[in-house]
């Protein structure tokens, strides 16, 4: 488990960005189980709800969770940009929580833009977090390859035993 702290407005980005994962259809179901995928984000959007009032926030996240606030950070910076431009969002409760957060986008639609800045600079802070989160998840990846392969051994070669 990895243990992120952010400033409030942090949280909010990331608070966001798990909004945008979410609004986007299927992105919970693991496509191997049809099931939640284990690397699921609405548990992190339940810990950071309560807390985005507080000056700093501390979230535990596994290394399927992080990588995925990564992906969703750099997925919550091009929304922003559309939304900067068009003063709408294609995903389900994004317009709400960005207004909600930063009620100022409502009288400029411009000013979304102006958040993408926090989106990226949160993402380069993350940087390492994410990086070990993607180099845990490949190691456990050939692991589980590196299983599979001993277990299914060479039965094709039945004349070698």
């Amino acid at each position: 488990m990895t243990t992120l702290q952010l400033q409030n407005n942090d949280a909010r980005i990331a608070y966001l960005a798990v909004v945008y994962h979410l609004g986007r259809p299927g992105s919970e179901i693991d496509p191997e189980s049809l099931g939640v995928h284990r690397a699921a984000l609405q548990p992190l959007l339940e810990v950071l709800r309560p807390q985005l009032e507080q000056a700093v926030v501390t979230v535990e996240a596994n290394a399927g969770q992080v990588q995925r606030i990564g992906q969703a950070l750099s997925g919550v910076s091009n929304e922003l940009r559309q939304y900067g431009l068009s003063g709408s969002s294609m995903v389900a409760g994004f317009s709400e929580t960005v207004v909600g957060f930063w009620p100022e986008v409502a009288a400029d639609q411009g000013a979304a833009a102006d958040l993408v800045q926090f989106a990226v600079m949160l993402r380069r802070r993350l940087e390492s977090e994410i990086t070990s989160a993607v180099a845990e998840l490949a190691a456990d990846a050939a692991a589980v390859e590196a299983e599979r392969q001993a277990r299914r051994g060479a039965w094709w070669q039945v004349w070698r035993r």
